[in-house]
């Protein structure tokens, strides 16, 4: 099979390569990948700036059908429409895995970085981390799954969004626009969102269709000012980032309001960044770290899609075939794109 393989450490080092149809185990299903999106993790495997394990096939946003299953499993026939959970290796007895949590689990080794992941004809998964696609959604829509459960886990379950809620989104990649779309959803009286200059291409405009309350470049506007004159001077209920900037992780402990919730779900650069610290702590912020997902997380992104609450097709700019890869990479590098989906099973290269 045809799969887009990160061959060693170090920038570049991705090629699509002939590799052998993985074999499941008795407790995995095979799943024939229909659809894969391109994260901004990939770019920064391609960049050797994430961790990964090489040569590991990349890709962890992915949706398809199941074309083999294992000895064990039961409850899946072949030809279900299925997204999985990311979580492969989760030993299932730590205090994470037994609480539901098993996205924490210290043994977890998950696809498209430690163990072979979606940018690929096929992939294996185990069968317990598997959720229906809804009948309505095409495989292109279901591949949003996985960015839209992390930004369910970040913002509706860890942070929270109460109705009235001024909810600040620092960040308009996919994650941010849908995490400010499922705010307003959850009852924010009003919802900002922010990029720079380069989101002018699409991502802002993206926003404005989606419509987004307040739509800010804070290269030409004055965010803290502006974020001042909407709520009065106190500052947002809510503030969520999800830039990954560093200017933008420190200013965002400055916008909350006194009491607010501050949630960090965005990857910055570097390992430290400095905060300010003190005016945390005298604002009494509730702060939120969050990562990956759970399964209540894919559970209430595939009801949001099945409902029309969340419309995944309008965050689904570009379709590629899988050959077409770099220009793919390409256009989420340069903001011309949103979300940038590949289809492995359209090969015929």
């Amino acid at each position: 099979m045809r799969a887009l393989v990160k061959t060693d450490r170090g920038p570049g080092h991705l090629e699509v390569r002939e590799v052998p149809i993985p074999q499941p185990r008795p407790d995995e299903v095979l799943i024939r990948v229909h659809a894969c999106g391109i994260c901004g993790s990939d770019l920064k495997i391609q960049d050797d700036q994430h961790p990964y394990s090489p040569p590991v096939v990349i890709g962890h946003e992915f949706a398809g059908e199941i074309a083999g299953v294992g000895a064990d499993v039961a409850g899946w026939v072949l030809g279900d429409r299925v997204v999985s959970e990311q979580h492969t290796g989760a030993c299932g007895r730590c205090r994470q895995c037994l609480t539901g949590n098993a996205f924490a689990c210290a043994s977890k080794r998950a696809p498209g970085y430690w163990v072979d992941g979606g940018f690929a004809e096929f992939i294996r998964v185990p069968a317990w981390l598997l959720h229906r696609i809804p009948d309505s959604l095409s495989f292109i829509e279901a591949a949003f799954t996985e960015p839209s459960a992390v930004a369910v886990h970040g913002v509706l379950e860890r942070i929270g969004i109460a109705p009235e809620d001024v909810v600040l989104v620092l960040g308009c990649g996919p994650i941010g626009l849908v995490a400010a779309r499922m705010a307003q959803v959850a009852g924010a009286s009003r919802v900002i969102i922010t990029g720079t200059d380069r989101d002018e291409k699409a991502r802002l405009p993206k926003a404005r269709e989606l419509g987004i309350d307040q739509v800010v470049n804070v290269e030409r506007d004055d965010l803290a000012v502006l974020v001042a004159d909407l709520t009065g001077g106190e500052g947002a209920d809510v503030v969520i980032e999800l830039s990954g900037a560093p200017a933008a992780v420190a200013q965002c402990f400055r916008l909350a309001r006194r009491l607010g919730r501050v949630g960090i779900i965005g990857q910055p650069p570097t390992d430290e960044i400095a905060i300010p610290y003190r005016e945390a702590l005298f604002r009494a912020l509730a702060v939120s770290f969050s990562y990956s997902s759970k399964y209540t997380s894919w559970e209430r992104a595939l009801s949001l899609f099945a409902r029309g609450a969340v419309i995944p097709s309008q965050f689904v700019t570009h379709v590629l075939p899988l050959r077409e890869w770099k220009q793919g990479f390409d256009f989420s590098r340069s903001g011309d794109a949103v979300k940038v989906v590949l289809e492995p099973s359209q090969e015929g290269v």
